[in-house]
């Protein structure tokens, strides 16, 4: 009867060990299944990219036209261009007519700037031209006196350890310069003359070196540090220190902040997943890309719009580009919706021909 009596403990024994241990295989299933990022369907993609592009192509046509000068910005042209680049290999409709009358307006901007009969005046303003040629660029434009003068300026700005200084008027598209740095060398690497071959060589070097051993916390900085050390050709083993950096500071909600002290926002969240799938660091599937989408759906407006709030003060008299919120927050809301989209059609496949 003991004997009896102690089998069937052993066996009760042994019987709740086996539920217990399938109840924490299947939970730790579950919990495997909760955490793990599913993947967003690309027809939600295309339909939040298709509503931004027509409102961001609509937007550029009308800053144009609403400002005296009949110039460029970045927040509403050149970033808008570079978004239309991508665009056209994702399949998402862009207006073509919008397109031209974009390239009108960087084109006739690089004319303002300069004075092609005395080549040192130039706009002394730092981030302006090399948006411009970036812009130009994106769209295909071919080099021409203008972009040549422009190279031959940007060139001559560059301090001799091949950085460039930003003059950091308003936060956060004309600051930083790490930002100016990069833009700066990818627009010569793009409409540099052959003659010049050897000088862009030597200057991309010394920017490569010095962005390796560049220094900052700051999310805009980071970005583009990550950029330009793609652009220049750094090794993996370099760009992924600022990859990983830029992964650490992804917020819990998936999206990333300016400033340490701000909330996530779409402006910083898509411009450092647009770095991160630039640079080759991040493959858009990954979770980390997932959840900035995740984000960035969340966040647009039913107009197709990202609005964010500005930290700049005004520096002109206000005027309106037709894009949401409709008041001193539209322009960097635009140059927020332009890296949100971008970020979004990079998730993309090509379409096919």
């Amino acid at each position: 009867m003991i004997t009896l009596h102690i089998f069937k403990m052993r066996t009760k024994i042994i019987s709740t060990t086996c539920v217990l241990s399938s109840g924490v295989f299947l939970f730790s299933m579950l919990a495997g299944r909760m955490n793990k990022t599913v993947s967003i369907d690309n027809e939600v993609i295309k339909q939040s990219a298709a509503k931004s592009m027509l409102l961001l192509q609509k937007s550029a046509y009308v800053f144009t036209n609403n400002n005296k000068l009949k110039c460029a910005s970045c927040h509403n042209n050149t970033l808008t261009a570079m978004a239309t680049e991508i665009a056209r290999e994702k399949g998402i409709p862009v207006i073509d007519s919008f397109s031209a009358h974009n390239i009108a307006a960087m084109k006739h901007t690089l004319a303002l700037a300069c004075n092609p009969n005395k080549i040192n005046e130039f706009l002394s303003a730092n981030f302006v031209i090399p948006y411009i040629l970036v812009g130009l660029s994106a769209e295909k434009y071919p080099p021409d006196i203008y972009t040549d003068i422009a190279v031959d300026y940007i060139m001559s700005q560059a301090k001799p350890d091949g950085s460039f200084l930003a003059e950091s008027f308003r936060v956060p598209l004309e600051n930083g310069d790490i930002h100016l740095t990069a833009m700066a060398i990818r627009s010569i690497q793009l409409y540099a003359s052959a003659a010049k071959k050897q000088h862009v060589n030597e200057g991309v070097r010394k920017t490569r070196l010095w962005l390796e051993q560049a220094q900052t916390d700051q999310q805009q900085e980071l970005a583009f540090q990550l950029l330009g050390m793609h652009w220049c050709g750094s090794n993996n083993d370099q760009k992924n220190k600022i990859a990983q950096k830029l992964e650490s500071m992804q917020n819990a909600d998936g999206g990333w902040s300016q400033l340490t002290t701000l909330k996530s926002d779409p402006y910083a969240t898509g411009q450092i997943l647009y770095a991160l799938y630039e640079s080759g660091m991040v493959k858009t599937d990954d979770a980390v890309y997932q959840k900035g989408l995740y984000y960035l759906l969340k966040t647009q407006n039913e107009k197709g719009a990202w609005v964010v709030e500005t930290r700049s003060f005004a520096i002109q008299p206000p005027m309106t580009s037709d894009f949401p919120p409709y008041n001193h927050d539209e322009f960097i809301s635009a140059a927020a919706s332009n890296w949100a989209v971008m970020a979004l059609m990079n998730a993309l496949p090509n379409k096919t021909k």
